[in-house]
């Protein structure tokens, strides 16, 4: 799979991140994306996070930074937005999109726990 020129490798890490105009991977999933046959779990971390870097663009990474830092509805419906374009993907590759545990993904500390699991479980169910 040819990458764009904005992919970089984020050593040591687990999640992947997007930095306006960059997406930051964990080395195991950049490997992986580079291979003939890359996963598709993968291709659609990729989609979660080139659509955050479309709506920092649109926003203007500061101001969407900002708003992403402080506002617990924005940074929710940010994930959503993106773990839509990474629920295309699975779709596109008939892989199942596992809710429950996005759900308590998207209502943890790792996104400073914006919404309850219950609140996050029927978003991504309307999805």
């Amino acid at each position: 799979m040819k990458l764009p020129r904005s992919i970089r490798i984020k050593i040591g890490s687990k999640t992947a991140l997007a930095i306006y105009p960059n997406v930051y991977l964990p080395k195991k999933v950049f490997e992986n994306l580079k291979s003939k046959n890359p996963n598709p779990k993968y291709i659609a971390i990729l989609a979660h996070e080139q659509k955050h870097i479309e709506r920092q663009k649109e926003m203007g990474p500061f101001k969407w930074g900002i708003k992403y830092s402080f506002c617990s509805g924005f940074r929710f419906n940010e994930e959503l937005a993106a773990t839509k374009a990474q629920m295309e993907v699975h779709k596109k590759y008939g892989i199942k999109f596992d809710i429950e545990k996005n759900a308590r993904y998207l209502s943890s500390w790792l996104y400073f726990w914006p919404v309850s699991y219950e609140t996050a479980k029927k978003e991504l169910e309307k999805i």
